[in-house]
């Protein structure tokens, strides 16, 4: 089954800038996404076990759209 341009685009996305960049937590410090007021976390807060846990952040999505 052949992936949307959507689904390319969100996987090229983790891959290069990681889980942070979609995450409504995140901030971003010389390019770099992290977690807010923390940039040691990147990328670790689903095994941590401290909050904020990971959460997808619905306008990120607008990014990864095609423009009309």
């Amino acid at each position: 089954m052949s992936r949307t341009v959507f689904e390319k685009r969100y996987d090229a996305r983790l891959r290069r800038f990681g889980r942070c960049s979609v995450c409504q937590f995140r901030e971003v410090t010389d390019g770099t996404y992290h977690c807010k007021r923390n940039p040691d976390r990147q990328g670790a807060c689903v095994i941590d076990g401290r909050l904020p846990k990971f959460q997808f952040d619905s306008s990120s999505v607008e990014d990864l759209r095609d423009a009309k």
